[in-house]
């Protein structure tokens, strides 16, 4: 009996060594909602490698990201305009991990912000471009409230202009894909 619990100890031990070895290790799954009914699995397989929701990929938004528990709703529709001209294009919102969502709030709270979200936008890969100015979808943002956008390069975090904040919408100048973090500041 002593051999069996001190076996058990170690191999719990030699399981969870790893886990404990990383700040953030978030599991990789999709959930489908209840109320999903896609009928084509290869919606389901295509969420499933964005590690999103069905919906959120089929609406190529982001509804939750790791570690954080309020995170908004961060969605692109398209008309993205690239070096001043206006196109179809639309850039794609992707989950970003966890340790950047842990990088953005303690970014954030260095200016006393709140993390709104932190998504992954990706422009299409063969696009070549100065500056996109994209619309992004962020329901529940109201007119004149003071959210700034961070993409994060080389460690830190570089503000992007926000050329418009209005009702559900936040629209940003951006230079290179990357992870952005949205903040409200006070």
């Amino acid at each position: 009996m002593k051999k069996i619990l001190a076996l058990t100890l170690i191999g719990t031990m030699l399981f969870s060594m790893p886990v404990m070895a990383k700040d953030y290790e978030p599991p990789k799954a999709v959930y489908l909602e209840d109320s999903s009914n896609v009928g084509d699995p290869s919606i389901t397989v295509a969420a499933i490698e964005e590690d999103k929701l069905v919906a959120e990929y089929m609406n190529n938004a982001v509804t939750g990201t790791w570690l954080l528990e309020d995170a908004i709703t961060i969605g692109q529709g398209g008309d993205v305009i690239v070096d001043g001209q206006m196109t179809n294009l639309t850039f794609s919102v992707l989950k970003a991990g966890a340790d950047h969502s842990g990088a953005a709030q303690k970014f954030a709270n260095t200016m006393g912000g709140k993390v709104l979200n932190v998504v992954t936008v990706k422009g299409p890969a063969t696009l070549k471009y100065s500056v996109a100015n994209v619309n992004f979808y962020t329901p529940g943002i109201v007119s004149g409230q003071n959210i700034k956008v961070y993409t994060y390069s080389n460690g830190s975090w570089v503000e992007n202009t926000v050329t418009e904040v209005r009702e559900d919408h936040v629209v940003v100048d951006m230079t290179a894909n990357g992870v952005l973090a949205f903040i409200e500041v006070a």
